[in-house]
């Protein structure tokens, strides 16, 4: 179960400071190159209206012609984007500096519910600089007038996202409360841990939820047909408003508590101390268990945490069974799984291949005719899209450990992106069993930036598509597991009663409040 913080890491990327961008499939060649205009303004001076107004509609008009996923969007969850022109309009009109202005880009690029389509902020912006070299699309960040532009941007725009300090995790249809951490729990502000939301202010969950697409990605229950959040916060506007929480406590009562916010970036770091990378053994001689956080970025890293990973996979090379879990890994480099985990594990070359829906004919490209018959594809794929690319991988054995044993993968709503990709690729390849629930999705190529002619801001989007094997989309449905298995609601509520006395940081005493993990161990022996 590990402490909250081990399954919100996609936390990080909604409350938003300290969020670093994340690697798609990496696939350079069929990046376009970048043409940069953007107009040397003084941003001391306020933009005026009709630089404003310049600037939304060259950002709504590129991703009218560019984003792939609006039809996505309206399926999952009933917003349509392209039909709000007007109403962005007036939220452009209506700003009064800067700042608003700024805000209101951030919020309308933010209902576009696609955690690879985002307002590049000054944060993400710096830690870009430090994570990529000045080539490729990476190069808009290393444009003078843009350094400049979002020097003042830094200056000027707080990112800071207020909430309570209570999560709400989605278990089984209900939202329940948990605390941060076991020493500091729900409890300290009056609400017994395990207790069920009912009500948010005068709305209910559902209704909360659904008025959040501007705030945060949002997820599917495919089991239950409701739009969901995984880990559900609740947001304020500053650190001195208060919120009514209606709960209904482990014991039955009904109780209303009203709380104010924090800062919700603080909030996350102080608790985010778990190592990224985690082994143990489950049962000697049998099951080992490997746990990776994030795919990391950064070439030092990466190596690094190979090392350790290898050496680990030599010890357990004879074991009969290697669970491998990514519950909450959001990405970051596809080059992490392939050389730290398939390369040593695998005895023989695999080749796989998926299709990548595309509006531009690049070199090699198809048109859509040529696409296999009698598959689930998009209704759109016909009227807004034109060709495809057949993107072919190999994975090679590198050093081989010599592993000849099940491979099970766990997933969840969490894994995205990088770590989506390696989903991908071990449900095509069948090279692992997955077990879990069913991933959002985000395998791609690269991402394209645009920057706004007057802000100088930097709009980050895909624009091309991926299909599962079955033609659907897998930015709408992620990959699906071989198991389905969900957490339950009474091994969760097991873990909170027995929590103080848990140690958060030993997989051997939480994995038997896990339900997932205890499917596996079940199917193992």
């Amino acid at each position: 179960m590990k402490k909250i913080v081990n399954i919100l890491v996609t936390v990080i990327l909604i409350i938003g400071a300290i969020f670093i961008i994340k690697l798609m499939v990496s696939h350079n060649a069929y990046n376009e190159p970048i043409n940069i205009t953007v107009k040397n303004n003084d941003l001391t001076k306020d933009l005026t209206v009709e630089q404003k107004l310049e600037d939304f509609e060259y950002l709504y008009n590129t991703l009218k012609e560019k984003y792939p996923f609006f039809e996505v969007e309206k399926r999952k969850i009933g917003y349509d984007w392209l039909a709000h022109k007007e109403e962005f309009e007036n939220w452009i009109r209506s700003t009064k500096n800067n700042t608003e202005f700024y805000n209101t880009i951030k919020k309308i690029i933010s209902l576009l519910q696609d955690g690879h389509a985002t307002l590049i902020t000054p944060e993400i912006f710096e830690g870009s600089k430090n994570d990529f070299k000045n080539e490729g699309p990476w190069r808009i960040f290393y444009h003078p007038v843009v350094e400049k532009d979002y020097e003042y941007w830094k200056q000027n725009v707080k990112n800071e996202t207020y909430i309570l300090p209570v999560i709400f995790r989605y278990i089984e249809g209900k939202y329940v409360a948990t605390g941060y951490t076991a020493q500091e729990n729900t409890e300290k502000y009056g609400i017994p841990e395990g207790s069920v939301l009912l009500k948010i202010g005068e709305l209910t969950p559902d209704e909360y939820v659904k008025a959040l697409k501007d705030k945060t990605i949002l997820n599917y229950d495919y089991k239950r047909d409701r739009i969901i959040s995984y880990y559900l916060f609740v947001y304020t506007d500053d650190m001195n408003t208060n919120v009514k929480l209606t709960l209904l406590t482990p014991d039955g009562r009904t109780i209303v508590k009203d709380l104010t916010g924090v800062e919700g970036t603080k909030f996350i770091k102080e608790n985010n101390n778990l190592k990224n990378l985690e082994t143990a053994i489950l049962v000697d001689n049998k099951v080992a268990y490997l746990k990776i956080r994030r795919m990391e970025i950064s070439e030092e890293l990466l190596n690094q945490e190979g090392k350790e990973i290898y050496e680990f996979l030599k010890k357990i090379k004879d074991y009969p069974y290697l669970v491998i879990d990514i519950r909450g890994n959001d990405g970051g480099n596809d080059l992490y799984w392939q050389r730290n985990i398939v390369e040593p594990l695998v005895k023989e070359k695999i080749n796989y291949s998926w299709f990548l829906i595309t509006r531009t004919r690049y070199q090699n490209s198809k048109t859509l005719d040529y696409l296999p018959k009698g598959r689930n594809y998009p209704p759109e794929l016909t009227k807004d899209f034109g060709y495809f690319l057949e993107m072919p991988m190999t994975i090679k054995p590198k050093n081989p450990v010599g592993f000849n044993g099940k491979i099970f993968l766990l997933t969840d709503s969490g894994v995205y992106s990088a770590a989506e990709s390696f989903a991908s690729f071990a449900k095509a390849t069948k090279w692992a069993t997955l077990v879990g629930t069913p991933t959002s999705g985000g395998l791609g190529l690269n991402p394209k930036f645009f920057v706004l002619l007057n802000s100088g801001l930097i709009i980050r989007y895909p624009d091309t598509m991926v299909l599962n094997s079955d033609g659907s989309i897998d930015e709408e449905v992620g990959t699906w597991p071989d198991v389905y298995v969900e957490q339950s609601y009474e091994d969760f509520m097991n873990y909170l009663k027995n929590r103080k006395n848990i140690d958060e940081n030993n997989i051997l005493e939480t994995m038997k409040y896990d339900t997932v993990l205890k499917k596996v161990l079940e199917m193992t022996r």
